[in-house]
């Protein structure tokens, strides 16, 4: 993936410029929506097992957000669900997994409950994982929607080619490595369809 240099950025004209400022804080609005809304999804899952805020919490974590983005879109996750929601998870306060009984109260009683503890926490760790997995897929595609529009606006001010407009959509949003490689290759795979020379047999 190229690198933007700063000169480059000092180069942009200043109504590409605000242009870009405001498509990247759109962006930004957006994507906190996307993660409040992927959290919402974490908390329909984790549901019978713990409160919306500590599945909130989960996600945040699992999705490895720090401060500055963990507690806008924690907000944003509390502030999308309605009364009903809110009032079915207090309900199910007290009824949550289940806690040590007389039935465990023997050598055999106790190695089922650990047994018991043991797979619950390995299906746990099995859903946020699959849970991390579809949140990158949907958070990519968000992202690549955004960056499409950077490439638009550089092409209409004729800034920059497609690769570099990407890559500084990237730069800018600071994306995590791997997601940014992902939005960078797709982003450009998506240009290829329109910009590579067509093949005699196409």
């Amino acid at each position: 993936m190229p690198s933007v240099s700063s000169l480059f950025t000092q180069r942009l004209p200043a109504e590409l410029a605000r242009k870009l400022d405001r498509t990247e804080a759109a962006a930004r609005e957006a994507l906190i929506d996307v993660h409040a809304n992927l959290a919402l999804d974490l908390v329909a899952i984790l549901a019978p097992r713990m409160p919306f805020d500590e599945a909130i919490d989960r996600y945040i974590e699992t999705m490895e957000l720090d401060g500055d983005e963990a507690e806008p879109i924690g907000t944003r996750a509390v502030a999308l669900m309605d009364e009903r929601e809110v009032s079915e998870d207090l309900a199910r306060e007290g009824h949550r997994g289940w806690g040590w009984d007389w039935r465990y109260a023997t050598p055999m009683g106790a190695l089922r409950y650990i047994r018991r503890h043991k797979q619950r926490s390995d299906e746990e760790s099995l859903w946020l994982e699959l849970a991390a997995a579809r949140a990158e897929e949907t958070l990519v595609t968000a992202h690549i929607r955004f960056a499409m529009e950077f490439v638009d606006l550089m092409e209409q001010h004729q800034h920059a080619d497609p690769s570099r407009a990407v890559a500084h959509y990237v730069e800018r949003l600071d994306l995590p490595e791997l997601r940014a490689r992902m939005v960078y290759q797709r982003a450009l795979a998506r240009l290829a369809d329109d910009l590579l020379p067509r093949l005699p047999d196409e």
